[in-house]
């Protein structure tokens, strides 16, 4: 079942990537693969937050992660299987500050988890480091 999880962990975040350029996040929630009560889970707090549940807290979560930059995109390093239907994507993010203009780049890594092939939380984790050991992993 790991290689399953890790392919349909890939098929969200293309689908994500493909939501993304039509500017239309929420429609990542049209996938069969993600769970309607999907919760996404930032560590440390997003704006004194920690989860966001289902379509339009996603939506919110993604505005409130991005709203400082002018422009924002993420580019998959690899995906680990995690076992325990976990799958981890470690990823690499770039931006641009919307005042200052000042590029910044950054890797984060992300632990999926799956019931019965549907993707029902994600955890955000602000370094590769964090998310393989947050998974039981280490680098």
């Amino acid at each position: 079942m790991s290689q399953e999880n890790v392919e349909v962990v890939r098929r969200v975040y293309d689908e994500f990537q493909a939501a993304m350029k039509r500017g239309d996040p929420g429609a990542l929630f049209d996938s069969e693969a993600v769970a309607d009560h999907c919760e996404w889970v930032t560590d440390p707090p997003l704006d004194r937050r920690s989860v966001w549940r289902g379509r339009e807290g996603f939506v919110e979560f993604l505005r409130t992660w991005t709203e400082e930059f002018g422009e924002w995109s993420i580019r998959l390093e690899r995906f680990i299987d995690a076992g325990e239907d976990r799958v981890v994507a470690l990823t690499h993010q770039s931006a641009t500050g919307k005042g200052s203009g000042v590029p910044v780049e950054w890797k984060n890594g992300t632990v999926y988890e799956l019931e019965n092939g549907h993707v029902v939380r994600v955890r955000n984790y602000l370094s590769h480091a964090e998310a393989l050991e947050a998974a039981g992993l280490s680098e």
